[in-house]
């Protein structure tokens, strides 16, 4: 999920990406993953939402990782609750 020049779209793809690799043990993940095909659960999602509020101080529910599972919908998401 980037933009024209090849770039993130947005500044949390990097954070979330990180977070993920870190929560999952899993290396290399690309925004377009699935994080219950990574092996994501419930106890994953509610470490990454603390994860996501402690790096960017906004208040994540566990449920924006529920309904967007990817890490380019929930960056797109987290964007826009930003807004």
């Amino acid at each position: 999920m980037t933009g024209p020049s090849g770039t993130p779209r947005t500044p949390l793809i990097p954070l979330l990406t990180r977070l993920w690799q870190t929560a999952l043990g899993v290396e290399g993940i690309t925004p377009e993953e699935n994080f219950f095909d990574l092996g994501g659960d419930s106890m994953t999602a509610t470490a990454i939402a603390t994860d996501i509020a402690r790096e960017t101080g906004t208040d994540t529910a566990v449920r924006l990782i529920f309904d967007h599972p990817t890490i380019g919908e929930l960056a797109d998401a987290l964007a826009a609750v930003a807004r």
